[in-house]
């Protein structure tokens, strides 16, 4: 396996989770047509919470750099628990922290690089999707100005 090296600039999309360890902010990247790192953020918290979301997240991205598919991550880490769980509402049970990364890794984890701009841009998001036309001139524009931006950047 090649592991990729991370460019300069990478699209990304930031998602907040609510944890028993506080608010979790897990910031999923792409580059090259697919998911490429993954950072995970708790609010406030420092010390063994923290460098523990900071250690498997770049397990995680050093796995998806280097070919490693998001299913085999969400597998191992939807389920996991801890005692700090937020159980309600139902549909937003998380169990720990590395169950939020396994959920959040599956919902977002498998968008294309057009996708996961068309996210960003379509402030309903991705329960109300656009047509499929409008989702590639959105992908097209998109990729031409992050081109124009690398461009001008020397990049």
């Amino acid at each position: 396996m090649v592991k990729l090296q991370r460019p300069k600039v990478v699209g990304s999309i930031n998602v907040k989770v609510v944890t028993g360890c506080g608010n979790m902010y897990i910031q999923l990247g792409w580059w090259n047509g697919g998911l490429h790192e993954i950072f995970a953020t708790l609010g406030r918290s420092g010390g063994c919470a923290m460098s523990y979301g900071e250690a498997l997240t770049r397990s995680i991205t050093t796995g998806l750099r280097s070919g490693v598919d998001a299913s085999e991550y969400i597998d191992q880490l939807k389920g996991v628990r801890c005692p700090n769980q937020v159980a309600f509402p139902k549909e937003n049970e998380v169990l720990s922290c590395a169950d939020a990364i396994g959920k959040i890794l599956e919902k977002y984890g498998s968008l294309t690089t057009g996708q996961m701009i068309m996210l960003i841009q379509n402030s309903s998001g991705i329960d109300n999707p656009l047509s499929e036309e409008d989702e590639r001139k959105i992908a097209v524009d998109s990729m031409q100005k992050l081109k124009d931006i690398r461009e001008e950047q020397g990049l």
